[in-house]
């Protein structure tokens, strides 16, 4: 090498990594509001959406948006997009009941949408067969996973040249209720929350299904909601939820999982406040945020009344998680992600129906910019390319 280049090298050498630019999609149903601290339907729904943005550098860009049936109800992720960030997966458990526009119907439709493109388009739209409560992305890009709790069951989806196919469908047994999932890194494992065991499993998996029985099942705390793996070093987390509309204040948890060895085990269990909605590790592992109710969508006069859900910041050190920071968004928490530099988190309330940013600076959460509004609905699901 030239001498006179060596500086310049060993400067470049220096400078961190950029992390790449990544999809997100946010889903909107505009089939809800809050009054008087129930969830109720508008008089004049404006239509359900699919946003999807590009994250680079902590800034969001939008890139379009598209026509698509979802739902809030049920865990935060009815929106999954691929890990190269060219396809998403958009699922809608209920619908307005053609009979009474003022109620719900069951619903069994996952939309797919091209994002290779300049702007996204629905290409497909698939009858799942049983009433979906998560949609999940295989690391491979290869197959994804749908949840069903009511169903019972795992939709297992092949995916090849952008094209989606149901290509099993596994039940399980009446009592385990599978309500959301989360891949390994290497795809290898599957840990999946069952609501009505009260339980979270790990399986194997193998040809496209989980092998039954579960390598183990563990009890992480009342209705456990959403896992998520901490890199790769075998860590997970579960929110645990608590008994939903109970109304009472009662505090809830989350959950640091060990999957490594023989008999994977809850290895410990911090609490965060009333109803975590979601909860997701950084990708380094360091971290975990979760995105907590906290009341915040209770009648003013209930005396655990909180104008504000909570953002909680944990950290993982040496097997534990050690609570550092927190932060007020707007009422009724949904999703949270982190981004690729495992410093940038993602957060969504439906009251103020905003998308809000945040950064992880000397273990405290910062704002990062003004909330994003959305004007048809409420951001009630959101997935991010390599989650």
């Amino acid at each position: 090498m030239n001498a006179r280049l060596l500086p310049l090298a060993l400067a470049l050498a220096c400078v961190p990594p950029v992390a790449a630019a990544q999809v997100v999609g946010v889903a909107v149903d505009s089939k809800v509001i809050l009054v008087d601290g129930k969830g109720a339907i508008p008089a004049a729904p404006a239509g359900d959406s699919a946003v999807f943005f590009k994250l680079a550098d902590g800034r969001l860009s939008k890139l379009g948006e598209v026509e698509v049936p979802t739902s809030y109800l049920g865990p935060p992720a009815a929106i999954a997009v691929s890990a190269r960030g060219d396809l998403a997966l958009v699922a809608a458990s209920t619908r307005l009941d053609p009979a009474d526009p003022k109620r719900y119907a069951d619903d069994q439709t996952l939309s797919v949408i091209d994002l290779s493109g300049k702007t996204p388009r629905v290409t497909q739209t698939l009858a799942l067969g049983v009433r979906p409560s998560a949609v999940k992305f295989h690391p491979s890009g290869t197959m994804a996973l749908v949840t069903s709790n009511p169903g019972n069951a795992l939709v297992w989806l092949s995916i090849r040249d952008g094209k989606v196919a149901i290509a099993e469908t596994q039940k399980l047994a009446a009592d385990q209720g599978p309500l959301s999932a989360a891949f390994s890194p290497d795809g290898t494992r599957l840990l999946v929350t069952q609501a009505d065991a009260h339980r979270v499993s790990l399986y194997a998996v193998e040809n496209q299904r989980i092998r039954l029985p579960a390598i183990r099942d563990m009890v992480a705390g009342v209705i456990p909601f959403t896992p998520s793996y901490c890199g790769d070093g075998g860590l997970a987390v579960v929110a645990n939820f608590g008994i939903p509309d109970a109304g009472n204040g009662d505090i809830d948890t989350v959950s640091l999982i060990d999957t490594h060895g023989a008999k994977p085990r809850v290895i410990d269990t911090v609490s965060v406040g009333s109803a975590p909605e979601d909860v997701v590790c950084s990708p380094d592992g360091r971290y975990a945020v979760a995105g907590v109710q906290n009341m915040s969508n209770r009648p003013k006069d209930h005396p655990f009344y909180s104008p504000n859900s909570l953002l909680v910041l944990l950290k993982i050190e040496d097997g534990r998680l050690r609570r550092v920071s927190q932060a007020p968004i707007g009422a009724w928490s949904q999703g949270v992600v982190f981004g690729a530099d495992s410093t940038t988190v993602l957060a969504q309330s439906m009251d103020d129906r905003a998308l809000h940013l945040f950064k992880v600076e000397n273990d405290t959460l910062q704002r990062a910019g003004a909330p994003i509004v959305f004007d048809n609905g409420a951001p009630g699901s959101i997935g991010i390319a390599g989650r």
